[in-house]
């Protein structure tokens, strides 16, 4: 069922303002009042606040995703070489846009907010472990001047595996070239706590990538992403090109539950190695009867673990105009990230235990209308206009096998309708030699945190 612009419009004079926590280290404000606390991922992945930045991509492997290649455009338009694919999503491009097949992680942490960070030097990927990890102790940034949505998050810099994280089966599924940007920034707000940064800037390197269930414009001529207010009249319906009416996650992904050999009920163990071990998507997806997927962006790429290397962390906000007036309701768009490692599999992005969907982080959307952190974002900058609203900064944190190789896969999308939209910002993807053990408390966040 979709709305129509006038419903949604309607609907602004509802003002509902939820409190809660942000990202642990991540700073966000409320009001002018700073808001911090600690976070944690509940079974796969745990939650915390730092960052990271991507690769060449690879032809159709038959799934329905589609390819991309760097363009290094400052336009933010991506570039791809021609690709088909085949299967549920099938699409053959060629110019501008490039698709791709293959298929994700989460982590609860901390950030030091205590001086400037410095984003622009190598990532330190070295966090205890195993005595012999062989993970990079040091990840040189390679997304300087790129339009590359891999390298934008800090994978496939070189062959190199002692400085960087080669990929395989790059995919970026994705009709609408404007549903996704490499970007040095979005919005125009600067970090209270780390004055010259943007708050919504790279955590390594120079761009981070930022997704979407609308449509993205060009970038500024400084290679950020800054919109105008979504909620000035034709600005509230912006539907992408993306697939619609799915009736299940994309790709490698599924909502079902997959702990317990597939039968839920023990988040994190005895994962059947193909559905949500996690078991925190089936209540979300099937929260209304009308559980389609609409305007699906979808990528992924295949990696391998080093050896003595036992998980992985990336960075990652969330943001949707759905916020608040339709939590609860069938309209709760998903952004997902998904792991298949042999440790674990489903999703392993979480924030105090809760799945990134509009109904799970109504307590979490700490920046609301009025936050002048939400300046150039596109949200809204008003209490007047009172939908849409953002998580801080969070680190995933996912469990992985030394040695092994396994596909992440990353998706958003809107639930039940194609209207407002909702923003996923990802980067500094790296190596974690101590990894986390998934059905153990306060290993990967299965442990709630004060809020």
């Amino acid at each position: 069922m979709v709305r129509t612009s006038i419903v949604r419009l309607l609907s602004l004079a509802s003002i509902g303002l939820a409190c809660g926590t942000t990202d642990p280290g991540a700073t966000a404000t409320e009001g002018g009042t700073e808001l911090t606390s600690p976070t944690s991922d509940p079974t796969g992945g745990e939650t915390t606040t730092d960052s990271a930045s991507g690769g060449e991509p690879t032809t159709s492997d038959g799934t329905g995703s589609a390819s991309m290649t760097d363009g290094g455009t400052e336009t933010g338009e991506p570039t791809t070489a021609g690709t088909t694919t085949t299967g549920p999503m099938e699409t053959t491009t060629t110019g501008p846009m490039e698709t791709t097949t293959t298929g994700e992680t989460t982590d609860p942490g901390t950030t030091d907010t205590t001086g400037p960070v410095d984003t622009t030097g190598p990532v330190d990927t070295t966090s205890g472990g195993d005595e012999d990890c062989q993970a990079p102790a040091m990840q040189p940034p390679c997304d300087a001047d790129t339009n590359d949505a891999f390298k934008a998050i800090g994978l496939n810099c070189s062959e190199d595996k002692s400085m960087a994280i080669p990929i395989t089966n790059p995919v970026i599924m994705s009709n609408d070239a404007s549903a996704w940007r490499v970007a040095t920034h979005y919005g125009t707000a600067m970090d209270p706590m780390n004055a010259g940064d943007f708050m919504w800037g790279p955590k390594e390197g120079e761009r981070m990538l930022v997704i979407g269930t609308g449509t993205f414009p060009a970038l500024q001529a400084d290679g950020g992403l800054v919109e105008p207010d979504s909620f000035a009249g034709e600005n509230v319906s912006t539907p992408n090109g993306n697939p619609d009416n799915q009736t299940d996650l994309p790709g490698v992904m599924t909502y079902e539950k997959g702990s317990n050999n597939g039968n839920g009920g023990t988040p994190g163990m005895n994962c059947d190695g193909t559905q949500d071990c996690s078991d925190t998507l089936d209540d979300q997806w099937n929260i209304a009867n009308n559980n389609t997927a609409n305007d699906v962006f979808y990528m992924s790429f295949d990696l391998e673990v080093p050896l003595g290397t036992h998980g992985y962390l990336f960075d990652f906000a969330y943001f949707s105009q759905e916020w608040p007036n339709w939590v609860g309701d069938q309209y709760n768009d998903m952004f997902v990230v998904w792991s298949t490692s042999e440790t674990f599999t489903g999703n392993v992005t979480f924030i105090n235990e809760q799945p990134l969907t509009v109904t799970a982080l109504d307590p979490y959307m700490m920046i609301q209308p009025g936050d002048p952190l939400l300046a150039g974002t596109g949200f809204p900058d008003s209490f007047f206009d009172t939908e849409g609203a953002g998580t801080g900064w969070f680190t995933a944190k996912g469990s992985a096998a030394p040695g092994e190789n396994f596909t992440v896969a990353i998706a958003i999308f809107d639930m039940g309708d194609d209207v407002l939209d909702t923003i996923g910002l990802i980067d500094k993807f790296r190596w974690d030699c101590e990894g986390c053990i998934p059905s153990e408390v306060e290993s990967c966040g299965v442990e709630p945190q004060p809020q």
